[in-house]
């Protein structure tokens, strides 16, 4: 169930276009379904245009969505698109993920239309896939001139666009990633203290997620721990191997991909992020909404949602030792859920939506090529105080 959003006057309706290659299962695709339902739901007309079908984040799409297959090769959807652009009545276009953002700029410009474009970014460039993906970083600066405006989904990855692509600060907003916390079933403590000793992962088996970093953990730490992963990817086979190396394959499981992750955080006691970067990281907010103790490598997204060691533990990217005490004490010592559950709903779906569709408007508003003033700020950290406050594990 969608939180209320406030409705828009119908005779004042816009039509505004979500371009994502496709609705599989990945966090940026997650995000591109919940704001699609979430402009639909505040009385918005949407149209989601997609490369081809997929279909493990399709039932996050209203009903009220139209979805629009364009072609599965980048030409071809890169002209359908245009088409499809040139024929249609919309009044803005959302870009959901780098290469989306190089086809739906390309696209308009074939379309020969005026049509207000806003681009997103969903993680650093060092994790950038394939050509596309990584000609949105190389023509970053290019990219953000024809557009009205440029989301980022954590202050760094601004930071990183800012700073190490030339993006100028004035086309740049940070937006955190809507997340379904309703949908979470919160742990109290002593559910937690119940628990048989798991440590949750979850993400795309991919050498940037550093789920290795967990492995080699495990044989360091006090607790007889049993670590899951849930995810598919090419380095499946490479844990197992590391696994089996360091004689612990029998306390690690790889379940696969879960459409629905929600009833994995019920079956864990404490949740760990070791990636090497991190732009946002959803799973960060699902684990907190469920109660669960996190412990984070300091790798951008997840220190933010975390700001910055208030709401969970956070190591650095390599140290082992660290990882291995963090994750001990996260299963000895839980803490109170209730302050990381209600962290987690400063990142549910009204703030994301609520803070597009003030974008858009100003856009939309302003005949200027710039982020119009004043544009919405979703919650954020008082980094210099964050230090001086109680920790809340």
């Amino acid at each position: 169930m969608m939180p209320a959003m406030t409705q828009m006057d119908p005779a004042a309706q816009k039509h505004v276009a979500i371009y994502v290659a496709a609705l599989s299962g990945g966090g940026a695709e997650r995000v591109a379904a919940l704001l699609a339902s979430g402009f639909d739901e505040a009385g918005w007309r949407v149209t989601l245009l997609v490369d081809f079908d997929a279909a493990e984040n399709e039932a996050l799409v209203r009903k009220g969505v139209a979805i629009k297959v364009l072609g599965r090769s980048h030409i071809k959807s890169m002209l359908s698109l245009a088409g499809v652009l040139r024929r249609s009545s919309f009044d803005i276009a959302l870009s959901v993920g780098g290469g989306a953002n190089v086809k739906l700029t390309l696209a308009r410009f074939l379309s020969m239309r005026r049509l207000p474009v806003v681009l997103s970014y969903h993680g650093r460039s060092g994790v950038g896939h394939g050509r596309l993906g990584h000609a949105a970083y190389f023509f970053a600066s290019w990219l953000a001139v024809r557009a009205r405006a440029v989301v980022c989904v954590s202050d760094m990855l601004r930071d990183h666009m800012r700073d190490d692509w030339q993006v100028p600060a004035g086309k740049l907003v940070r937006i955190y990633n809507p997340v379904l916390v309703e949908k979470a079933s919160p742990a109290t403590l002593p559910e937690l203290a119940g628990r048989p000793p798991v440590v949750l992962g979850m993400g795309r088996l991919t050498r940037e997620k550093g789920f290795d970093a967990l492995i080699a953990a495990l044989p360091r730490m006090r607790t007889q721990a049993r670590l899951v992963i849930f995810g598919d990817g090419p380095e499946r086979e490479a844990l197992m191997q590391q696994a089996r190396a360091l004689n612990v394959a029998d306390r690690l499981s790889l379940p696969g991909y879960a459409a629905d992750p929600w009833p994995c955080y019920a079956t864990a006691r404490c949740f760990a992020i070791t990636s090497a970067s991190e732009a946002f990281g959803n799973v960060v907010v699902e684990a907190l909404a469920s109660g669960l103790p996190v412990v984070a490598t300091r790798s951008g997204g997840p220190e933010e949602i975390l700001a910055h060691g208030r709401f969970g533990r956070l190591v650095d990217n390599g140290d082992i030792a660290a990882l291995a005490e963090a994750l001990d004490a996260a299963l000895e010592a839980p803490g109170d859920p209730a302050p990381r559950i209600a962290r987690a709903h400063e990142f549910d779906i009204a703030h994301a939506v609520r803070a597009y569709l003030e974008l858009f408007t100003a856009v939309l508003a302003s005949p200027s090529r710039g982020v119009p003033a004043g544009p919405a700020r979703p919650p954020t950290d008082d980094r210099e105080s964050a230090a001086a406050k109680s920790r809340t594990w």
